[in-house]
């Protein structure tokens, strides 16, 4: 990448899809699953952009740049945009809760700062190409960053983690997101800790206390100043429930009452895990409120909309793992009305899938829900640990069939499935 200094004045958008390139002045030809980047090379230069960057010297001609792998190029450029702008870096990664911390984190301080002063990932856009993708929209007004960081293997974090240089570091929680991938939570902790060891600029460590790998996460870290949130007064940001819709957090040097409109106690550990961030940027109280207090549901992340007949739908279709199952139970189970939870299939449990939709079936009992419908292979074994108003279906349109007779005004209807089951299908019929 010997040439982008060269080109620096000549670039100003940087782009990866083909469909638009007209927008842009560089294009980096990516070779994923399905598609080689390297074959819209020509196509896009006839549509007017500049520059390409290549790795396939068959598409190698006077307006490109021949390199080994277009993603490490892409991961070069966003390190060098990184470096020359020198913005303050939090990252964030974590089993479960990732979003939803960055999107509370990120409304406390677009309050805290000009619009033009921060940077942040935009949805989940937390891989390998995503992250760089959004260092590469860096500009020399930004002086904050904000980057998800997801892995699916070990040495993932570690590699995000060189790009981004983070300043400080956060890890959400330690649950059984990707276990197949591992084996075992202790592997995920170890790769979730990558975070910590590969960056020569991280000043702050942001931990969950009461995670039951605290103190695994804790020990033989850099010389950090470490800042640790969850509900044990232990914690250095923590809290006080007054009721469904109000907390009071406390820091060390004072403590303010927040309203709240996430469902969830997984939620507040979210809200919590986003104080301690704003702590550590020295983000006064009534900031952190006023960005608390403006956040809403996320779209299919225990969504509240209203259903058919009266109903109540809760969307939490947008992904599922065993900890955010249970969370979702969770929330149901303090409902009032009747209850009705509807599950898909659970993904990427490896070898213990069985295991975790048995043990998913033995939550759901004691939870004392009034109907449970699902859907999916691996939920039958959910349905067995059942004994009344459980109902298993081959197909979704089964299960709805099933699911109107049963709706009234008193419906609170929960619907949750991994990706794949693609459950927002159930949401949208009954909305």
């Amino acid at each position: 990448m010997g040439q982008k200094e060269s080109l620096e004045n000549e670039i100003s958008s940087i782009t990866i899809d083909s469909r638009t390139s007209k927008k842009a002045d560089l294009y980096i030809a990516i070779i994923g699953k399905n598609h080689d980047g390297n074959q819209f090379t020509q196509e896009v230069l006839d549509n007017g952009i500049k520059f390409a960057i290549v790795s396939d010297s068959a598409f190698h001609s006077e307006r490109t740049i021949l390199v080994e792998n277009g993603k490490k190029a892409l991961a070069d450029i966003a390190s060098y945009f990184r470096d020359h702008i020198k913005p303050k870096v939090i990252a964030i990664t974590g089993s479960n809760g990732k979003t939803s911390t960055k999107e509370v984190l990120v409304s406390i301080m677009s309050n805290y700062l000009d619009r033009n002063q921060l940077l942040f990932t935009a949805g989940n856009f937390n891989n390998d190409i995503g992250l760089p993708l959004t260092l590469i929209n860096l500009e020399k007004t930004h002086t904050h960053v904000v980057l998800e960081l997801g892995m699916n293997h070990a040495g993932e974090i570690a590699e995000l983690t060189k790009i981004a240089k983070p300043h400080i570091g956060l890890i959400t929680n330690i649950g059984e997101a990707h276990i197949q991938n591992f084996d075992s939570k202790d592997n995920i902790a170890e790769a979730k800790k990558e975070l910590f060891n590969n960056s020569d600029q991280l000043e702050i460590s942001i931990l969950p206390r009461d995670d039951y790998y605290y103190e695994f996460l804790a020990k033989d870290k850099k010389d950090l100043k470490e800042i640790t949130f969850g509900f044990t007064q232990e914690a250095t940001i923590n809290c006080k429930v007054l009721n469904d819709q109000t907390i009071t957090i406390f820091t060390p040097e004072e403590s303010f009452d927040v309203k709240i409109n996430l469902l969830g106690k997984h939620n507040i550990k979210n809200i919590l895990a986003a104080c301690a961030c704003s702590y550590a940027l020295n983000i006064p109280g009534n900031v952190i409120k006023k960005g608390i207090e403006l956040i809403k549901p996320y779209t299919g992340r225990l969504e509240i909309i209203n259903g058919l007949g009266g109903s109540v739908v809760i969307n939490d279709s947008y992904n599922s793992n065993p900890t955010s199952m249970k969370e979702a139970v969770d929330v149901l189970r303090s409902m009032q009305g009747k209850k009705i939870l509807i599950i898909g299939d659970m993904a990427e449990l490896g070898d213990d899938t069985n295991k975790y939709h048995q043990e998913l079936g033995d939550y759901i009992k004691k939870a004392q829900i009034d109907f449970t419908l699902a859907v999916g292979r691996h939920t039958k074994i959910t349905m067995q640990q059942l004994d009344k108003n459980a109902f298993w279906f081959d197909t979704k349109d089964n299960l709805l069939k099933k699911l109107l007779k049963i709706i009234d005004p008193k419906s609170i209807i929960l619907i949750k499935g991994s990706r794949f089951m693609k459950m927002e299908e159930v949401v949208s019929k009954i909305i």
